[in-house]
């Protein structure tokens, strides 16, 4: 595959998850903000967009309304759901050759019908749930109609990263020192709540919760199986371009030695270190996405977050 296509597969991959993951963390927000009325607005709505790696500089005492325009439809905020789409939209038009009909179809019209002005926090609901719903459409056309073939591994190699760096900061948004946020909201929040009480049979403690969401490999979106399905996302491509085997090796290196420091360090040490634990997972997740651009994307450009980590 010409590495312009495979790169526009995996920058697809990514900006379609990140547009679902930026819509649940500001609706997980926006529903704490209405919920908690002892909650500082400003504290919280500052406190999101650190996580986001948004400056908010120009807000000090940022409101909700600030909230919305940085993270849905500001054209020129590249943390927002607007230019995620629009990111996604350009790169599937870059690789209209080996995309499906129905899933340029659907990206396409997404872009056409995203609202590009202010909107009332009472519309962002319904805006937000809309936006959760296209990335689920496009995930679930590519899903049935792509040939399992190495522009699908570099599109579900793009969607493992950016999954595994988007659980990471919502998990942080639960920490006591910067979080805004309690692990029950989190766990609403990423579409967990359920599975983990039937996990925990109703019963549960801050350390279940983080244990579910950063090491139980059977909840497709907790860390872990975000790991696991890149490192084999890896394998695949690499063994579709034997050429770059000795980098891939790097990446693959940096997933193993990440899952191992999940599974194996206690929770309770995560705990009392989230923030620099989670900004530890972002890191290996810029790490590996530039070596998989320098590996298998000619000349490609860092697309990514203007600022990792979540502080």
């Amino acid at each position: 595959m010409l590495s312009r296509i495979a790169e526009s597969m995996f920058w697809i991959g990514r900006y379609v998850e990140r547009g679902d993951n930026t819509a649940r963390m500001v609706q997980t927000q926006l529903r704490l903000i209405a919920e908690d009325t002892s909650r500082g607005e400003a504290d919280s709505c500052r406190n999101l967009l650190a996580l986001m790696s948004v400056d908010s500089e120009d807000h000090p005492d940022p409101t909700a309304a600030d909230l919305l325009r940085l993270l849905c439809w500001d054209a020129r905020e590249p943390t927002s759901i607007f230019y995620a789409w629009a990111a996604a939209r350009d790169n599937a038009r870059r690789a209209r050759e080996v995309i499906p009909l129905e899933v340029w179809e659907c990206i396409n019209t997404t872009w056409q019908k995203l609202p590009t002005g202010r909107f009332s926090t009472v519309r962002a609901y319904s805006f937000l749930d809309w936006a959760r719903d296209r990335s689920a459409l496009v995930s679930g056309l590519a899903r049935s109609t792509m040939v399992r073939d190495d522009g699908w591994q570099f599109f579900l190699l793009g969607r493992c990263l950016e999954q595994v760096d988007m659980t990471s900061r919502m998990v942080a948004s639960a920490s006591p020192t910067t979080g805004s946020a309690n692990w029950p909201s989190v766990l609403r929040g990423v579409g967990g709540h359920d599975a983990f009480l039937r996990t925990y049979k109703g019963l549960h403690t801050d350390a279940e919760a983080a244990e579910f969401l950063l090491v139980d490999a059977r909840f497709p979106r907790s860390v872990m199986h975000g790991l696991k399905a890149a490192q084999e996302c890896l394998e695949k491509v690499t063994l579709l371009n034997p050429s770059g085997i000795e980098h891939s090796r790097e990446a693959t290196r940096l997933l193993g030695q990440l899952r191992a420091r999940l599974e194996y360090t206690p929770m309770q040490e995560i705990l009392g270190a989230l923030d620099d634990e989670m900004t530890g997972v972002q890191g290996v997740c810029a790490v590996v996405s530039e070596v998989v651009a320098r590996t298998f994307f000619a000349a490609a450009d860092p697309t990514a977050w203007i600022t990792e980590g979540t502080r």
